[in-house]
């Protein structure tokens, strides 16, 4: 069906008057627009239950023959481009493609339909954007980047050099190595010399210098995203505290004395033991034969999911119990909030919708269909109190819901799910266990989420630019907040920790590594644009042209698309496209402009650093107090050094040894980086976290108080940028509250009020362009087209062409 609707389209096209081609620029725009709002539609759309099971392969409809086979919906997929991107990329991947069906159509999908039929709460309701928000609109903004060179491939630059010389010192080279780099990786056998210079090489970036200036290209990213999501983003210090509560809880020492089990089997036995097994009366009963189904209780990994969300839960329930004891709020008003959280689906998005039309908060729509009177005594002190309720309540509820759907199901998909998925990869486990020793890799990854975890955390400290770990009273005299340049040093001075695992893969199993170079080979492909002259590129508008590439394979699809539109809809759009384009430029200039301020800081910190500890090293030391060296602070043992890179023919990291070089804070209390202390961005280079704030900065909110806001009407995301959810508390241990020091808002707001853009190295963004009448004209034939593109794709991922004839 869809495929006639692309085909019918573009007939019509071909009957449709001559319209005047869109320039390459425009074109590159028009894709950008559509994959961008195609993408985080699909996103959404998994809050409605059915959404998975129209998904298409591999997962199921409903309502089947018992005697038949798995139904897969075919005609109607429901979410195209992240579809494509499954099929083509993941299924193939060697393990997954050994994945029982069952393990996505019964586990898998079962889960994803219990959290949609929990219906977890929404920004709208609790006015500021939440944990799922953030990470959902960081993975939406990353997939389209994906999807876009999926459907647009990557064009064949005959005049790319990557084997040449590249100044890693100027970001316009790193740039240029990164678009070489992909392109030999596409079209050329960059991906057969990378798994040979594994096997034979310490480091990959002995490959060549394009290689090594590819890496810094990509650490650079890594570094911006990493510090985007635990840093700039207000739910950062949360999202901390989560990950360090699951560090705290995960057996790394039981794990690492299972893996020095020698026989491979025995070892996986007992890690399955530790991780999955299931005490409680539960399962004693359903063994023994007395009960069939009652609740075996949780295993391991369940109960660490069980135990941080449960502390979680509690934090939000102490602030809504404060709300409570604080009495500003009646009993009627606060059970008529609690009881909103009972009501249906159905009743909810009524409530959302009327709040919309009359510009009216959530809780004046609750606190009115409850009873007129609680809203008509209802004051502005009240009305706050009433919301920070609610957003309390849904917080705790929400966390209670996933519980349940991971750690309480009668039937345990979670724990299915992860045997299934052992059981897949259990060969290339195997086989890995037989050469490397895995338990030294472990301690080195524990080892570095340990230094990560020190770094993101925010701390009273301003010795070294990483942060004295043991900081004196001298040395708390103000607050340091990681920057990016803190996490390119970190990534840069640990790759080596990746290298030498994939040298280990690479040299002692060559089997695995086998069947991941097939794997990258054939995935590679569906990068490629077609070359078939049967499949035309129409003619492009090369005036005022700075994008050779337009749409790539998509280019003639567009335009056909937009020769469709009716003359007047074609003129009204056009400028929104245009000035899209510009926008993309701007972003470009200053994703370039940031990545060489952190190279220019990273240098010169570096430089300064060794600098010091060189001067310090050849300082005769004063004669030392012998007290005060018995009790002085022993430097702490990290795997985080150059110094721990494997020799020929070690399967594990070294022994930690001194480094004059390393970012450790210098001696005698000597500030390494005083000098360039102000030397530090936070924000950095990438298009997608423009993209990423777009979508947050979209995201719709509802009114706040009528007597507040005037009855202005629906928020956005950029009205309540940087506003905290009370309840949710920050990393250290302490309880802490994320907000605390900041009036509820991030500290970004906070330091940005003290310091000034220039002084966090943050440049003014250009503001997004308002492109929702191009969404309107083009959005329904842009997803028929990405239907019928999907559909060129087998059940078991296989390639077969991208583009349909024109």
């Amino acid at each position: 069906m869809e495929g006639q609707i692309a085909s019918s389209t573009l007939e019509h096209a071909s009957q449709c008057p001559s319209a005047t081609p869109l320039t390459a620029a425009q074109l590159h725009a028009l894709l950008d627009i559509l994959t961008h709002h195609q993408t985080y539609a699909e996103v959404e759309s998994f809050k409605d239950p059915g959404t998975i099971s129209e998904y298409g392969y591999p997962f199921t409809r409903h309502h089947q023959q018992p005697s038949s086979g798995p139904s897969y919906a075919r005609d109607s997929v429901s979410t195209p481009l992240l579809a494509g991107v499954l099929r083509s990329i993941v299924l193939p991947l060697p393990g997954i493609r050994n994945l029982p069906p069952e393990f996505w159509h019964v586990q898998f999908q079962s889960i994803l339909e219990k959290l949609a039929e929990a219906e977890l709460s929404e920004s709208y309701d609790k006015g500021v954007l939440g944990t799922r928000k953030t990470l959902a609109t960081a993975a939406s903004a990353l997939h389209e980047a994906v999807s876009r060179g999926i459907l647009g491939g990557v064009s064949d630059d005959a005049g790319r050099n990557f084997y040449g010389e590249y100044d890693r010192s100027k970001a316009t080279d790193l740039v240029r190595a990164w678009e070489d780099g992909v392109r030999e990786l596409v079209y050329g056998d960059l991906i057969e010399e990378l798994f040979t210079c594994a096997a034979e090489k310490q480091s990959l970036e002995e490959h060549s210098a394009g290689v090594r200036a590819a890496a810094d290209y990509v650490i650079i990213h890594l570094a911006t995203l990493i510090h985007h999501i635990f840093i700039v983003s207000p739910e950062g210090p949360y999202l901390l505290k989560l990950l360090e509560n699951v560090h705290r809880l995960l057996p790394y020492s039981m794990v690492k004395h299972t893996l020095r089990i020698g026989n491979a089997a025995t070892m996986l036995n007992g890690m399955m033991r530790l991780l999955l097994a299931k005490v409680g009366v539960g399962s004693i009963l359903n063994w023994v034969g007395l009960t069939q189904n009652a609740d075996d209780g949780m295993n391991l990994l369940q109960r660490i999911i069980w135990l941080v969300l449960t502390w979680d839960a509690s934090d939000f329930r102490k602030s809504a119990e404060a709300i409570e004891k604080a009495k500003g709020c009646s009993k009627e008003q606060l059970a008529a909030i609690r009881e909103y959280l009972n009501k249906s689906r159905a009743e909810h998005d009524e409530i959302r919708k009327v709040s919309a039309q009359r510009k009216r908060s959530v809780v004046e729509i609750i606190l009115e269909r409850s009873n007129p009177e609680l809203l008509a005594s209802l004051t502005e002190t009240q009305q706050s109190q009433c919301s920070e309720y609610l957003t309390a309540l849904l917080e705790a509820r929400d966390r209670d819901e996933i519980i349940n759907t991971l750690c309480r199901q009668s039937s345990d998909f979670f724990t299915q799910a992860i045997k299934d998925a052992v059981a897949s990869f259990e060969p290339m486990i195997r086989a890995i266990h037989m050469k490397v020793d895995l338990h030294e890799h472990v301690s080195a990854g524990e080892a570095f989420l340990t230094e990560f975890i020190n770094i993101s955390r925010t701390k009273k400290n301003t010795s070294g630019f990483l942060g004295s770990l043991t900081p004196t009273k001298a040395e708390t005299s103000e607050t340091h907040i990681a920057s990016v340049e803190d996490y390119v040093l970190l990534l840069r001075n640990n790759r080596h920790l990746l290298y030498n695992w994939l040298h280990q893969l690479a040299s002692q199993c060559p089997e695995v590594c086998d069947e991941f170079r097939a794997w990258a080979k054939e995935t590679i492909k569906v990068f490629r644009q077609p070359v078939n002259p049967e499949y035309p590129r129409t003619a492009l508008n090369t005036e005022d042209d700075n994008r050779p590439g337009a749409a790539g394979a998509l280019s003639g699809h567009l335009q056909h698309l937009f020769a469709t539109l009716p003359a007047s809809t074609r003129s009204r759009i056009l400028p929104a496209i245009d000035a899209h384009a510009a926008y993309l430029s701007a972003l470009e200039d200053l994703s370039l402009k940031r990545m060489q301020r952190i190279l220019d800081n990273t240098v010169s910190i570096n430089n300064t650093a060794i600098t010091t500890n060189s001067a310090a090293a050849t300082t005769p030391s004063a004669p030392s107090n012998p007290s005060s060296t018995a009790t002085a602070p022993a430097a702490p043992t990290s795997y985080l050094i150059p110094s721990r890179w494997s020799r020929p023919g070690r399967s594990t990291p070294r022994s930690p040894s001194p480094n004059s070089a390393s970012l450790t804070s210098p001696p005698n209390g000597t500030n390494a980086s005083e000098a360039e202390s102000k030397k530090r961005s936070f924000s950095g280079p990438g298009m997608y976290l423009a993209r990423w704030q777009q979508l947050l900065d979209d995201t719709v909110i509802g009114p706040a108080s009528s007597k507040i806001s005037g009855g202005t009407g629906l928020r956005s995301g950029r009205d309540v940028k940087g506003v905290l959810a009370r309840g949710k508390t920050g990393s250290g241990g302490d309880g802490t509250k994320a907000d605390s020091d900041s009036g509820g808002v991030s500290w970004e707001l906070s330091l940005l009020g003290k310091i000034g853009k220039e002084g966090m190295g943050v440049e003014e963004e250009p503001r997004a362009v308002d492109v929702r009448c191009v969404v309107e004209a083009l959005g329904e034939g842009f997803k028929a087209l990405v239907r019928s593109l999907v559909k060129g794709r087998d059940m078991n991922g296989a390639r077969t062409i991208l583009c349909p004839p024109l």
